[in-house]
């Protein structure tokens, strides 16, 4: 921990997802001094919570960047912080410490949710439920779910293929249908994606669903040769099926309630038959006011994601609102929050990843957002005086008075070595505590 006085600049970056380290990195490269707040203990957002575990290589290699980051000098790491109005520090506290610049990348937290009536019943969750368990994010590790035979997942995206992997791995017997409300030329999967499920795909029940849903695609002039193709190349390099998981799509169709049984579980869903219109660049689904019911013990949401409303920030839609009129615009994209109307004491405050667009690309993508970032706030920096800085361990100290373990990276780097060593003990390719407790308690053992 730094204890001098200094005249560089002081920055916060809330959030450790690959924006928040990829906006750290960039920052500290340019002389800046970075403190990164994370909620969580263990840094990585979506890498280490997000990734399918099967993707064990992909997930080491970004951890293993994201640890060569924390370990850059000016880059200081604060873990189990909260930072926003109702967490354990506010930005206007952090302001007040000496901090002259904010970078948010909290990411896209929530799962979106369509406030469908039935939405408490037993058996509905949403995607992070389901991801979040499998991954072991702490609050989730030891959640208890309950799955009928009959699934059904909303949304066709590389999400839904990964609970779908899921449920395969259970090896219990389900049938799972993901609906799309438009049709299948929409979906927002690869074939890549797509494989390790491919060969439970129910191929005659999902060409019944493009057949029946062929009159609309027809009409907006789509070829639905392109969605088969995509289905050929997932099966042509698929792994057997190995499990009792039937999987098939269906399209054309949007959730309008969930409908429950005597005793509070979910035992069907509603849907409206959807047409095509085509709107300019865009073919949108709209309603026919066609009804039709279908058995389901079991729902996943996977449809998307939104900001935390309650961090403080002003929101619109599902991302945090810049402005449309940037002091510091970086290749004509705005990543400021400052706005007279909506957020008058944000001069300093900047935004972007998933905080700035929701759901928008993959870690590459959230690489280049931050670093465009970075460049705004470095912007913003030029603009001020060079002034004196309270010490890193001033501002630890300080947040760490509420009570509240702060864990820093010698924290880490000793919950690194034993979850390595245990891994190793057990033969696994890795192994996660489920709760924060038990992490603390290995990083606070002397």
């Amino acid at each position: 921990m730094q204890n001098s006085m200094d005249k560089n600049h002081l920055v916060a970056v809330i959030g450790a997802g690959p924006a928040g380290l990829y906006a750290s990195q960039y920052l500290a490269r340019k002389g800046v001094e970075v403190v990164l707040f994370n909620r969580e203990i263990k840094p990585g957002g979506l890498v280490e919570y997000g990734i399918y575990p099967s993707k064990h290589k992909l997930r080491q290699g970004l951890i293993s960047q994201f640890k060569r980051i924390l370990e850059m000098p000016n880059v200081h790491y604060f873990g189990n912080v909260n930072v926003g109005q109702s967490g354990d520090i506010r930005v206007d506290q952090l302001r007040e410490a000496g901090f002259d610049a904010f970078m948010v990348t909290t990411g896209a937290q929530v799962n979106t949710s369509l406030d469908l009536p039935g939405a408490d019943l037993e058996g509905v969750y949403h995607a992070n439920d389901i991801v979040f368990h499998y991954n072991r994010l702490p609050r989730y590790a030891d959640k208890k779910l309950f799955f009928g035979s009959e699934i059904a997942v909303i949304g066709v995206g590389n999400v839904m293929l990964d609970i779908v992997h899921y449920f395969k791995q259970l090896g219990q017997e389900f049938r799972v249908t993901a609906y799309a409300r438009r049709g299948p030329t929409h979906v927002k999967f690869d074939d890549k994606s797509l494989e390790p499920i491919a060969e439970c795909l129910d191929l005659e029940a999902t060409r019944k669903a493009v057949d029946d849903a062929y009159p609309e695609l027809e009409k907006i002039g789509e070829d639905v040769e392109t969605f088969f193709s995509l289905l050929e190349k997932a099966c042509d390099r698929a792994e057997d099926c190995h499990s009792k998981l039937n999987f098939r799509m269906r399209f054309l169709l949007s959730p309008k309630a969930l409908i429950g049984d005597e005793n509070g579980r979910l035992k069907a869903i509603q849907f409206e038959r959807n047409q095509l219109v085509r709107k300019g660049d865009s073919i949108l689904p709209v309603g026919t006011g066609e009804m039709e019911t279908a058995p389901a013990e079991t729902v996943v949401f996977s449809i998307g994601s939104r900001v935390d409303t309650g961090f403080g920030l002003p929101v619109s839609r599902s991302n945090f609102v810049t402005t449309e009129t940037p002091r510091f615009p970086i290749d004509g994209i705005s990543y400021e929050v400052y706005n007279e109307d909506l957020c008058s004491t944000c001069e300093d405050v900047f935004v972007s990843g998933w905080a700035r667009v929701a759901g928008e690309g993959v870690v590459g993508l959230a690489r280049k957002d931050a670093e465009r970032g970075a460049r705004a706030v470095l912007q913003f920096l030029g603009t001020l005086p060079a002034k004196d800085k309270p010490s890193i361990q001033d501002i630890f100290n300080q947040i760490a008075r509420s009570g509240k373990p702060v864990v820093d990276l010698s924290g880490l780097q000793k919950l690194w070595a034993f979850e390595e060593k245990t891994a190793a003990e057990k033969g696994l390719p890795e192994f996660k505590f489920d709760t924060k407790e038990a992490m603390l308690k290995v990083i606070e053992e002397d």
